[in-house]
């Protein structure tokens, strides 16, 4: 008995023998004589890729090239010439944009680790200069799969091209005439876009504290992005004050170490700045956190190792900052916590061996 898609290969009709295609003559694939492993297309594929390229040796934009195309992507959706003859034809016959992103929506759902559907979507929809429907279809993707690449770099052009103070005005020729008010209005909507997007990453880190990607995007909202919502003093100490709340929670979550390390490196800030809060979390001991920072939680895995890293680094960037003359001591001590990680972190034990050995070089004692 002959299988479901054996009997559709049989019954496929060529789309030269389709009315409306006469003119066409399809273009086959210009493959070597003789070639040793030629690849098995299916004749649907084959039969629309020889189309294709008889299309684009016309230059004909037109709503079949149109329907070749996408018959190609649902195919093949990493085709990456198909997309960009698709996009130009689209653009070409004036198209309704607003139907393509319908398609969109469906292709990304089942691609969407293809770097070929979010380039297309952001053509469009540059096109379009429209983002209407992008931030909430980027929060269902990340709905399916909150850690995705392509979903984050996206969501991160659409916030930058349609929301950044920083975006470059359109000349005075193509701007609209706008009153105050309406000027107002837009820049206040501007910025609660933004302030939206800091409570997203918030939901986000309170579903799951580990997803690096949420706290990726965090950074790049308040520091990266220019929209960081209030004089750089006040947000610096609000992020360090939020780090240092989940850190009390989760104390081995490497993802918020690193964000912490991010916000002191933004800031010039020395990494000893907050040995306070760090010391109690390294050295097992949250009944002595002070009385000003976040309590530990008793469910809290102690000792952190990111807390005991830290504390090292620290030490070392102090003993480096002294150098031989002062630095000795907390070379020592930096060393010390270098090879303590050992214990916790046995993979990498040529690499602390190789830290610990570092500082006291830079101190200048011999190893």
């Amino acid at each position: 008995m002959a299988s479901a898609s054996a009997a559709q290969e049989d019954s496929y009709l060529p789309f030269s023998q389709r009315p409306g295609w006469e003119d066409l003559q399809p273009i086959p694939q210009a493959d070597a004589p003789n070639a040793l492993v030629p690849i098995a297309y299916t004749e649907h594929y084959r039969d629309a890729m020889d189309t294709f390229r008889a299309l684009v040796a016309k230059g004909e934009k037109s709503p079949r090239a149109i329907e070749v195309t996408e018959q190609l992507i649902r195919m093949n959706p990493g085709h990456y010439s198909i997309w960009a003859y698709r996009a130009e034809t689209l653009l070409a016959t004036n198209a309704d944009l607003s139907k393509e992103l319908d398609l969109m929506d469906e292709l990304v759902k089942e691609h969407i680790k293809s770097y070929q559907v979010w380039q297309h979507r952001r053509t469009i929809v540059t096109s379009l200069q429209s983002s209407t429907r992008e931030l909430p279809f980027t929060t269902r993707a990340l709905s399916f799969d909150s850690k995705n690449y392509h979903t984050w770099a996206y969501r991160q052009w659409v916030l930058c091209h349609f929301f950044s103070s920083q975006t470059t005005p359109a000349p005075l020729s193509e701007r609209k005439a706008t009153s105050s008010a309406e000027e107002d209005g837009d820049e206040k909507k501007r910025k609660s876009v933004w302030q939206e997007e800091l409570e997203y990453t918030r939901e986000l880190l309170e579903k799951d504290v580990r997803n690096n990607s949420a706290w990726n995007h965090r950074f790049f909202v308040v520091f990266e992005s220019g929209e960081g919502g209030g004089e750089e003093k006040e947000v610096v100490e609000r992020e360090i004050r939020y780090t240092k709340t989940l850190l009390s929670l989760a104390p081995n979550n490497p993802s918020a170490w690193n964000y912490l390390r991010g916000i002191l490196s933004h800031s010039h800030l020395p990494l000893s700045s907050l040995t306070p809060f760090v010391t109690p979390l390294a050295l097992n001991t949250p009944a002595s956190m002070p009385a000003d920072e976040p309590p530990v939680s008793d469910k809290a895995e102690l000792p952190a190792v990111g807390a005991v890293e830290w504390l090292a680094d620290a030490g070392a960037e102090e003993a480096e900052k002294e150098g031989t003359e002062g630095g000795r001591e907390k070379g020592v001590e930096a060393a010390a916590l270098f090879r303590s990680l050992i214990q916790f972190d046995p993979i990498r034990t040529n690499y602390w061996q190789f830290r610990a050995d570092e500082v006291l070089q830079k101190v200048g004692i011999a190893v």
